[in-house]
């Protein structure tokens, strides 16, 4: 997949922060992709931790979570994310974006490169997330940017696929979201949470998306389905993002 064109393509790694916080009450997030200057990462990494104490003194109600890309053309950029929102809380924001963009100026902006804002849809009618809702040490981001015109057979080939995961028990967890707003039309994003790298590698035994649809539904709809999948995509990209619980902020239970 190709992320917006500001951050090129960073829309990939966005989703990775909503997976983890999927079961909140809303399935929007909206994800700015910060890059800091080449030479002032600390100072950024200790402006996000002034920020995060700040977000405490103001007795913030919302998590703001960070991710930093470790693979791919954005490493190194971070991900910081308001995930599990409806549309309209952005309209009563916990603490104000005035004040928001006052700290933020203060604290982090000198050390900003550059800053794009997007806005997914967590998918959850095919989508299998992990119950926990802590951040997965790590996340496996694949994007997809869907051919004109071909929305609808991608939409219908990552439906059926769920669906024979759902029928044989399989025990991926997945999370799919959608481009909102702030980018190319037709991207999706697909996120694996790993706790250590060791969790990449490819585990005996284990049966592939393409395993599973054909024990679901027999050879021919199996080659059915990935005929309409693959021709229905342009292109894909993939990165790895790792969890900065230093960098975050957690409201108190």
């Amino acid at each position: 997949m190709k992320f917006h064109k500001v951050l090129a393509g960073i829309g990939v790694i966005l989703l990775c922060a909503v997976a983890a916080f999927a079961q909140e009450p809303g399935n929007i997030a909206a994800i700015e992709f910060q890059k800091p200057k080449n030479s002032m990462v600390k100072q950024y990494e200790d402006g996000r931790k002034t920020k995060a104490a700040w977000h405490k003194q103001q007795n913030d109600t919302q998590p703001l979570l960070v991710w930093e890309v470790m693979t791919g053309r954005f490493t190194g950029t971070y991900l910081v994310a308001r995930v599990g929102q409806h549309w309209a809380d952005f309209d009563h924001p916990s603490v104000s974006d005035a004040a928001d963009l006052e700290e933020f100026n203060k604290v982090i902006g000198n050390a900003v490169e550059s800053l794009t804002t997007s806005y997914y849809e967590f998918l959850p009618k095919i989508s299998n997330p992990e119950s926990s809702m802590t951040p997965a040490k790590f996340n496996e981001v694949i994007a997809f940017h869907v051919r004109p015109g071909h929305e609808a057979d991608f939409r219908s080939a990552i439906t059926m696929i769920h669906e024979a995961g759902v029928k044989t028990n399989w025990p991926a967890h997945y999370s799919w979201f959608a481009l909102a707003n702030g980018g190319e039309d037709g991207e999706y994003v697909l996120v694996f949470g790993h706790p250590n790298y060791a969790d990449f590698a490819e585990k005996p035994g284990e049966k592939s998306y393409r395993d599973v649809i054909k024990e679901a539904f027999g050879q021919a709809e199996a080659d059915s389905i990935m005929r309409r999948l693959d021709s229905s995509i342009e292109r894909s990209e993939s990165l790895i993002e790792r969890f900065r619980d230093d960098l975050s902020y957690m409201p108190s239970k």
